[in-house]
C-alpha cells in the first residue's frame, strides 16, 4: 500500500448465494480503477464458504492497489454490541438484514466509505463517487426510481416512512459519512427504534435509513445508481444496479444485461451463472414465482401505511425518528 495513494474503503455484504453475482461486481469495479488510488474492499458475511472466499480472492490477485478482506458479521458485531445479545433482542439472521447500518461502528478507522449491493456492475472508476464532498450530510444517496415514480410506491414512502417520495432513496449505493454516523450515534438510535416499535416495512434497512437520515442527505445524480427495475434516461451510468426482479442472470430483456455478461465472461463463477440462466429459460415457474413476489410487494405497499404502527404515525405521537 502506497501511503500517498487515496485510500477508498468499499463495503459489500453477501452470503454464499450471492457470491457469483458479487464476482461480476468485483470484476467490473476492478476493470475501471485508477493506479493513483488504493481500493480497500470488505466483504461482510454471515455464511460464506472457504471455497467461495478463495474464488473471490482470485479476482484481486493481479491488482497491487487492491486489498480484499472478509469480515464475519456475527463475530464482529457481537464484539461491537458489547457481547450483549440483548442489545438487539433478535437473532443474528435478523441482525444481518441490517448489516450496512453498522458499518460506521465496525470500521472506526475510516471517516468515509462506499457501500454497494452485490447485484451491480461498475462501469467507471468508483473513486469518482468517493471524492464527492458530503459536507456534514450523513449520506450521499440516489432516489429510488420505483418508489419515486410509481403512485402506489410513492404513497407508501409518504404515508408509512413519512418522507417525500421524490427524495426517498435506494440503499444499494451509499456514500457514507462514517464519522458523522458515529457522532450522531446512528446505530444506537436505530436499535432503540427497532426494539421498541418493530415497524412492518417493505425494505427494512432502506426504510430505516430513509426515515432516520431524511434531514441530512446529499442527493446525487441518477448515474451513480441506475436501477434496471425502473430505468430512467441516464447517459453513461457509472453503477448499473440490477435491483428487485430485473436480474440479467434470470431474464434476457434487462437493461444493460449485455454489460453484465461481458464482465461475467471473466468470472470464476461463469459456469454457475450460465446454469442459473439456463434454469430460468427452461422453467417458467421461476418467472411466475418472481411475478408472485412482485405482486405481494405491490399489495404490501398499499397495506402497510394502514397499520397502527408506522414511522409517520410514531412521529405524529411525538417519537423522535429523524436524527
Amino acid at each position: 500500500m502506497n501511503n500517498e495513494q487515496l485510500q477508498i474503503p468499499i463495503f459489500f455484504s453477501i452470503d454464499d448465494k450471492y457470491a457469483p453475482y458479487l464476482s461480476v461486481a468485483l470484476i467490473s469495479l476492478l476493470a475501471n480503477i485508477s493506479p493513483a488510488n488504493h481500493y480497500q474492499i470488505f466483504i461482510l458475511y454471515q455464511q460464506l464458504s472457504q471455497e467461495n472466499q478463495a474464488k473471490l480472492q482470485t479476482i484481486t490477485a493481479d491488482h497491487n492497489n487492491v486489498t480484499l478482506k472478509f469480515v464475519s458479521l456475527k463475530d464482529d458485531l457481537y464484539e461491537r454490541l458489547g457481547k450483549d445479545q440483548n442489545t438487539l433482542r433478535a437473532d443474528y439472521q435478523t441482525l444481518t438484514i441490517y448489516y450496512r447500518l453498522f458499518i460506521a461502528d465496525m470500521f472506526p478507522q475510516f471517516t468515509k466509505g462506499i457501500y454497494l449491493d452485490a447485484d451491480i456492475v461498475v462501469d467507471q472508476d468508483i473513486a469518482n463517487l468517493y471524492q464527492l464532498d458530503l459536507g456534514e450530510n450523513l449520506l450521499g444517496v440516489i432516489p429510488d426510481a420505483f418508489i419515486s415514480n410509481d403512485p402506489t410506491a410513492s404513497a407508501y414512502a409518504e404515508n408509512a416512512v413519512g418522507v417525500a417520495h421524490q427524495s426517498y432513496f435506494n440503499s444499494g449505493v451509499l456514500l457514507l459519512n462514517l464519522e458523522r454516523l458515529r457522532q450522531t450515534k446512528f446505530s444506537s438510535h436505530f436499535l432503540t427504534l427497532m426494539n421498541n416499535y418493530h415497524f412492518q416495512l417493505i425494505a427494512p434497512d432502506q426504510d430505516y435509513l430513509n426515515a432516520i437520515c431524511h434531514n441530512e442527505l446529499l442527493l446525487l445524480e441518477n448515474k451513480w445508481n441506475y436501477q434496471t427495475e425502473y430505468p430512467l434516461a441516464v447517459d453513461n451510468p457509472v453503477v448499473i444496479h440490477y435491483n428487485l426482479f430485473g436480474k440479467p442472470w434470470c431474464y434476457d430483456d434487462v437493461s444493460y444485461g449485455d454489460l453484465f455478461w461481458q464482465y461475467a465472461a471473466n468470472s470464476p463463477f461463469l459456469t454457475d451463472l450460465k446454469k442459473i440462466k439456463a434454469e430460468y429459460d427452461a422453467d417458467q415457474t421461476l418467472a411466475k414465482h418472481d411475478a408472485d413476489h412482485k405482486n405481494l410487494l405491490v399489495a404490501r405497499l398499499s397495506e402497510f401505511p394502514e397499520l397502527p404502527v408506522t414511522f409517520k404515525k410514531a412521529v405524529e405521537k411525538g417519537v423522535q425518528i429523524r436524527l
